[in-house]
């Protein structure tokens, strides 16, 4: 049902933790959280994927399901990340006080990788 409505491919990882969005009784997004492999950071989360659905977008649902979803991560000691080259949720995260953003760039293909977010500005934000 999301994956239409997402830039990635329709590959979901099947360790990702998934949550459901619900206004007014009616789903409206979609988020997935996985731990953060890293030899040296050992308690990161990181966001998969994250939809809003058309008819909720805007409105500042996918922040307040982020912060909502982050704040059970910080709660249990995680750092919380999301990795996104989407320019309305950099807009959306750029004017959160409780994000910063960690890195700002394009990622290079060094493959001559077209899929993902290869050739794309991509920004990092961390929940504080």
């Amino acid at each position: 049902m999301f994956a239409k409505h997402h830039y990635l491919s329709q590959a979901h990882h099947n360790a990702a933790h998934v949550y459901v969005c619900f206004i007014d009784g009616k789903l409206a997004g979609f988020l997935s959280v996985l731990h953060f492999p890293h030899p040296i950071v050992k308690n990161m989360k990181r966001v998969h994927r994250l939809v809003i659905l058309p008819d909720y977008q805007g409105a500042g649902f996918g922040i307040k399901f982020l912060n909502e979803i982050g704040k059970k991560y910080k709660n249990e000691e995680f750092r919380y990340r999301i990795v996104t080259s989407s320019p309305s949720l950099v807009h959306a995260l750029k004017g959160r006080k409780e994000w910063a953003c960690t890195n700002h760039g394009r990622k290079r293909d060094n493959n001559n990788i077209t899929s993902g977010s290869h050739n794309r500005i991509t920004t990092s934000w961390e929940l504080k």
